[in-house]
């Protein structure tokens, strides 16, 4: 484990602590708007262990990750506080269509639905080269019109350039790809770890660090 460069650091806190909903109306005058958990994170806030995973939704081993490993991880670690998951994106430039999905798939999570329509995006890769995101939309209930306004605003593409940016700042070229450690005196203190690891890896890794913790 190794403490990252200052730059790499507070992108990667923020990326664990900030806000990504859509834009709320304006609040009354004096009113602060709640502070709202990013919408492509899970966990709790002080979980004492962060993971962000760097996903190219064409990808097939990020689709294996998605479908074998990272529901026991959701299960056993982040739906009982223990770990703190946030999913990035990194659309290889060889995909064609991993930009235009992970820009549908943050425009689902405008309407809270973005692990849904992650998950049933990874289920349709075969069928990204005819643009299925206003099907898929329809399917899962999404209001369809605002889906297609938002692909087409340049907002959430702007922001999936931005985790392009962060994945190379730490190192990452390939999908899937991971950064997984703590927060240890305000410092993240991580390692990456790349390809679509098996379970028992990424349990190894946690349960390390989760002792560390309790020390």
């Amino acid at each position: 484990m190794r403490r990252l460069p200052s730059l790499l650091l507070a992108a990667l806190m923020a990326i664990l602590a900030g806000c990504e909903t859509a834009p709320p109306e304006s609040p009354d005058a004096g009113t602060a708007p709640p502070r709202a958990m990013p919408f492509n994170t899970l966990g709790r806030e002080d979980a004492p262990v962060s993971i962000i995973e760097f996903t190219d939704l064409q990808c097939p081993y990020c689709a294996r990750h998605a479908r074998e490993t990272f529901p026991r991880l959701r299960r056993d670690y982040i739906d009982t506080g223990k770990v703190r998951y946030a999913s990035r994106d990194l659309p290889l430039a060889r995909h064609a269509y991993a930009v235009p999905a992970a820009v549908a798939s943050r425009c689902a999570g405008e309407q809270g639905r973005f692990w849904e329509y992650r998950e049933a995006l990874f289920a349709a890769q075969r069928t990204l080269g005819s643009e299925p995101y206003a099907r898929i939309a329809g399917e899962l209930g999404l209001d369809v019109e605002r889906l297609e306004a938002c692909r087409r605003d340049g907002r959430q593409e702007a922001n999936v350039r931005a985790d392009i940016e962060v994945a190379r700042a730490s190192g990452i070229g390939s999908t899937p790809g991971f950064v997984i450690g703590r927060v240890v005196d305000g410092q993240f203190e991580g390692e990456k770890m790349l390809g679509a690891q098996p379970y028992e890896v990424f349990a190894a890794k946690i349960d390390a660090l989760l002792g560390a913790a309790n020390r």
